[in-house]
């Protein structure tokens, strides 16, 4: 029962990006974390049967899924440095995923990091609460892909490469500890 639960809110939250696209980011982000951990805590129900690394695939596809609504958001941003920004960065994550699921060489991962996600929760933070805030020049726009992207980056490069399946291990024990109870 809690496998059709995850993939109901995996299918159905993202579409709150489109009336909230901060608050439907975030709700998809927590969806996103959240699943591993209810498999851990009720199995991986109909994903069982079908092998091992199933839902890891399909999580792949569910994170684009989202990332896709989330997309169609920053197409309409009047911001060209902005609309442009969000268009390469999910192009890029996108190309790196299908590339991934194809080879399984995760390098592809820290290459094509998810930097999209990070640049449309900055955008929209500015949109919704720094209304005077400008995005005009690239020497900006790099300082802002800077913040944004090197955590991102380094976040991939530890999930990905060096903690290779073991990051969501400490983040269950440091951080949720007391669900596992």
């Amino acid at each position: 029962m809690a496998s059709v639960f995850v993939m109901l809110a995996r299918l159905l939250i993202p579409f709150t990006i489109f009336k909230w696209p901060l608050g439907g980011a975030i709700l998809s982000i927590i969806a996103d974390a959240s699943d591993v951990m209810i498999f851990q805590v009720t199995g991986y129900g109909y994903f069982d049967y079908f092998g091992p690394n199933t839902y890891h695939n399909l999580d792949k596809f569910f994170d684009i899924y989202y990332l896709f609504f989330e997309f169609l958001v920053a197409r309409r941003w009047a911001n060209m440095f902005a609309r442009r920004t969000a268009t390469f960065f999910f192009g890029l994550r996108f190309a790196g995923i299908v590339l991934f699921e194809i080879t399984k060489i995760r390098w592809i991962l820290v290459i094509a990091p998810n930097i999209f996600e990070n640049f449309y929760i900055f955008w929209t933070v500015a949109l919704k609460w720094f209304k005077n805030f400008k995005l005009e020049t690239y020497s900006r726009l790099f300082i802002i892909l800077f913040i944004v992207g090197a955590p991102k980056i380094a976040q991939e490069y530890l999930m990905h490469y060096v903690y290779v399946d073991q990051t969501w291990n400490f983040i269950r024990d440091n951080l949720f500890w007391w669900v596992y109870r």
